[in-house]
């Protein structure tokens, strides 16, 4: 029975992710429920002497006592960041859970199974959309650039797509499949940057296109039933004829490239991006890090402290729109709410985790082990922007896939 119950609780993953935060709080609050019991129960406490585990508790520690202190400092913060410093515990335990709970190769292919057949679901329902203007429940998009599927109004399909499709793809593709299998396998993923593409989340297909040029030197030919040349020749036609066919998809994907292209007379870094929206948020960001460069504002405190008159540039065209629930990119996240204290302590982790992981999986070919660390490092690059790193939709996909990167260390099955 209990079995079973870890079983569901992690294959039904990527369907709380769609049912709302309160559905992926709840799910995340069962996993790591389980995971206590299953320390207390079996006295398994080694994973707490782990160098992934005292680091990020240190990061915890920081995260709450910097969110107190700068609501004493400033009681109008309230207390939503602390909230916020005190819930990131529930991804620090949900990182050992996968380590802990799944510990036979055949709950790992039921979980698997079932994330895939949810991906499969929604990107048929992403192509859907983009044909008829509705996803296949009958909710009509709000934005014609723009594909939500099950999302209601969120733009978030293709962050969704490119972590859970992706680490499905790669699960199957370093398997030993027969060809009928593996040829289903390759069409996902090359369905994948497709699907991200005509959804029209510019950062997230970006990421896709770097990721997949990295993984694609890595994978052993004998694993695909098409060559790489081909493959790659087969997703570079694929988006220029979806170009064609639906012009609108293209104009916000370049959008971006061109403000980059074209240079401010003023001279002035961020002045190159005057019509992006996001980098009203960065340079916000930017300005109010140059103010709390110890430790910054506090977490969720951004939203509070961007409004204050001081970061209004006049000479800058969307400062009136600098305010946002939280920068939209990591780097500048971290250093406006956390200040350099916590930039540090969290890219001395990510970068460590991430390079030694990589360095044993390049070397033993692990070709799962190998994305899933790509995604990761893509996950960090600058000025990309992105979802907060502690909120629970974005957050938690970045916690589940390093959990996965963990998932070797102590667990009895390899992936």
């Amino acid at each position: 029975m209990l079995n079973k119950t870890i079983n569901l609780v992690f294959s039904i993953i990527p369907i709380s992710f769609i049912l709302g935060n309160s559905a992926l709080n709840f799910n995340i609050l069962l996993i790591n429920s389980l995971f206590i019991f299953f320390v207390i129960k079996n006295n398994k406490w080694e994973w707490c002497k782990s160098f992934t585990f005292k680091i990020l508790i240190s990061l915890y520690l920081f995260l709450v006592l910097n969110s107190y202190f700068n609501y004493i400092l400033n009681p109008t913060f309230g207390f939503d960041g602390l909230f916020r410093s005190i819930g990131f515990l529930k991804f620090i335990i949900l990182i050992f859970s996968f380590q802990y709970l799944i510990y036979e190769k055949k709950q790992m292919e039921k979980i698997f199974k079932n994330w895939m057949l949810i991906t499969i679901i929604v990107i048929i329902d992403v192509f859907y959309e983009r044909i008829f203007g509705q996803n296949i429940l009958g909710f009509k998009s709000q934005d014609y650039t723009r594909i939500i599927s099950f999302f209601y109004d969120e733009n978030v399909v293709g962050a969704f797509l490119l972590t859970f499709s992706f680490t499905v793809c790669l699960y199957y593709i370093s398997k030993n499949l027969i060809w009928k299998k593996k040829f289903f396998i390759n069409i996902l993923f090359f369905l994948i940057p497709l699907s991200i593409l005509i959804s029209g989340e510019r950062s997230n297909f970006l990421k896709c296109l770097i990721l997949f040029s990295l993984i694609l030197f890595f994978i052993q030919s004998n694993k695909l039933v098409l060559n790489k040349f081909k493959i790659s020749f087969l997703i570079i036609f694929s988006i220029i004829l979806s170009v064609l066919v639906s012009p609108n998809i293209f104009i916000k994907q370049t959008e971006f490239f061109k403000r980059i292209i074209i240079e401010d007379k003023s001279g002035k870094f961020f002045n190159k991006f005057q019509n992006i929206h996001y980098i009203a948020h960065y340079k916000t960001a930017w300005e109010i890090f140059k103010d709390h460069p110890i430790n910054g504002v506090g977490s969720k405190n951004f939203r509070i402290k961007c409004a204050d008159e001081k970061y209004f540039d006049k000479d800058f065209r969307l400062s009136s729109r600098r305010c946002s629930t939280h920068p939209h990119q990591l780097h500048f996240e971290l250093l406006s709410e956390q200040g350099i204290i916590g930039y540090f302590l969290f890219f001395y982790f990510a970068i460590n985790f991430i390079y030694q992981n990589l360095k044993v999986s390049i070397k033993s070919k692990n070709i799962f082990h190998i994305g899933i660390n790509l995604y990761l490092l893509i996950f960090l690059i600058p000025i990309l922007p992105g979802g907060g790193i502690f909120s629970t939709f974005n957050g938690s996909l970045f916690w589940i896939i390093l959990a996965l990167a963990n998932f070797n260390k102590n667990s009895k099955i390899t992936l």
